[in-house]
């Protein structure tokens, strides 16, 4: 089950970052370990939680070549 909610938040995440109804890109701030003052947070969003000006292509590499490195790695094992 906790997998299961784990898994939605961060799809609910990654949809919320192509709505531009959505004000908010960062999510909710209980999602960032330190809030809004978070290191990784503030890599990729300002302190208002619109993205920086490559925020939204480094996040989405960050993800895209995240899951490739762990695919790799779990193919060699």
């Amino acid at each position: 089950m906790a997998l299961g909610v784990a898994v939605g938040t961060f799809f609910s995440f990654v949809l919320g970052i192509f709505n531009p109804y959505v004000v908010n890109k960062a999510g909710p701030d209980w999602m960032w370990t330190g809030g809004r003052n978070d290191v990784i947070r503030n890599l990729y969003f300002k302190p208002n939680g619109t993205f920086r000006r490559y925020g939204r292509v480094a996040l989405l590499a960050t993800l895209s070549f995240g899951s490739l490195a762990v695919y790799s790695l779990l193919l060699r094992l």
